[in-house]
């Protein structure tokens, strides 16, 4: 008996696709279904080559659309930014363009407990940390006599200009709201520090088995001379080591989020003035162009009417002298006389058209002066952008390397 897999059914035959690879006819039987394996005793006739192919194509060709489909259908977006909380516990978030939790862990012991049998897979970010934080002040380790918090964000992939900024606000509301369901007459909110690293601080953190918040702690204290150990750094929370210090907001203030955000805004809003100001000159100078062609018009106006006066008094002389010419004569100067006064319309008019067409030639000129002005700031702002985030990067890999060599320098000196 032969062994094979249905791959059509006709009116009477079935084709059969054998262990070897070829494709032949045998009796259909009505038990037959597409898909399905069976035993056969003898092929009526073998496929020939040509449509062999052809069906074997078509399989391959079915096989690879539906492994694309389902690619597409159920591929994880991927992380764009790793969001870490140091309360101490220290959590991270991995989250999707969406702002969709796609990775969550406990990065030091204590926060094992916090995450343990929470469902974060694919779920928004308020929903995940409205129950981390309903975790945190049961177990009454976030509190508002004594809570300050670390959020710091990581970019690992390209976001918006402001995406960082709306996450770390939502988390700080999202905590605050937590920690005052349980107190509704206390008006204190949180002390949270918010700040933007770059990912090699986060590779720095992963190697010493801290958060990014507290590397970024750690290198800035180390830059401001404290001492500070990377097993002190493990152990203890933030809040308690700056404790001698002024705190952690005065540590790192700095390099707070928050404040380039605010030196950002008052940028934004200087560019702005600056381009009023400048439309307004613009605007100026043209009501001051108009009132003097306005002015030239009236002029010439003027010199008109005088012209028009002196042209009608010596005609008037002329027809005293010709009141015995013939009627028709008359009536020809006439004729004459509309045909020269409409010429005289026409030649007035044509400067005030030329004007009007000179006009509106500028106001099409100066909209697309004003579209290239607006893309040469948009390019310049963009510029601006990626010269802060590489300044701001050098800065993070100097006080890395600084930090890198006092370690050496201390292991030397033990």
């Amino acid at each position: 008996m032969n062994r094979g897999t249905v791959m059509a059914l006709n009116k009477r035959t079935a084709v059969v696709l054998t262990p070897d690879g070829q494709f032949v006819r045998v009796k259909r039987q009505a038990q037959f279904e597409v898909g399905e394996e069976i035993s056969h005793s003898v092929a009526i006739r073998s496929l020939p080559r040509v449509r062999q192919r052809l069906l074997q194509a078509g399989v391959f060709a079915s096989a690879l659309v539906l492994v694309l489909l389902s690619f597409l259908m159920f591929r994880t977006p991927p992380v764009v930014a790793y969001v870490t909380m140091d309360i101490n516990p220290s959590i991270e978030l991995g989250l999707d363009a969406k702002e969709r939790v796609r990775e969550l862990r406990a990065v030091n012991k204590d926060a094992e407990v916090i995450i343990a049998g929470l469902k974060y897979r694919g779920q928004d970010l308020e929903k995940v940390m409205n129950e981390l934080a309903r975790k945190l002040v049961d177990k009454h380790i976030l509190t508002l006599d004594d809570g300050e918090v670390v959020i710091a964000s990581v970019p690992v992939r390209v976001v918006g200009d402001q995406w960082e900024t709306q996450v770390t606000r939502k988390m700080t509301q999202i905590l605050n709201d937590a920690t005052k369901r349980g107190n509704p007459e206390k008006a204190v909110s949180l002390d949270v520090t918010t700040i933007s690293l770059p990912v090699e601080v986060r590779n720095e953190a992963e190697a010493n088995g801290v958060s990014s918040g507290k590397m970024a702690f750690w290198l800035i204290s180390k830059s401001q001379g404290h001492e500070l150990s990377i097993e002190t750094l493990k152990s203890q929370s933030l809040k308690k080591i700056a404790a001698s210090w002024g705190g952690v907001n005065k540590v790192m203030s700095k390099y707070e989020q928050k404040k380039e955000d605010k030196e950002n805004k008052v940028e934004k809003i200087d560019k702005n003035k600056d381009k009023n100001k400048d439309k307004n000159k613009d605007k100026g100078k043209n009501e001051d162009k108009s009132k003097n062609e306005d002015k030239g018009k009236n002029e010439d106006k003027g010199k008109n009417e005088d012209k028009s006066r002196n042209e009608d008094k010596s005609k008037n002389e002329d027809r005293s002298n010709r009141e015995n010419k013939l009627d028709n004569k008359a009536e020809n100067n006439d004729d004459n006389k509309d045909k020269n006064k409409d010429g005289t319309k026409d030649e007035e008019d044509k400067p005030e058209k030329a004007n009007m067409k000179n006009d509106k030639s500028k106001r099409i000129d100066d909209n697309k002066q004003d579209d290239k002005s607006d893309d040469n700031d948009d390019n310049e702002a963009k510029s601006k952008r990626e010269n802060k985030k590489r300044d701001k990067k050098e800065s993070w890999n100097r006080l890395i390397d600084e930090a890198k060599q006092n370690r050496h320098s201390n292991r030397d000196d033990d």
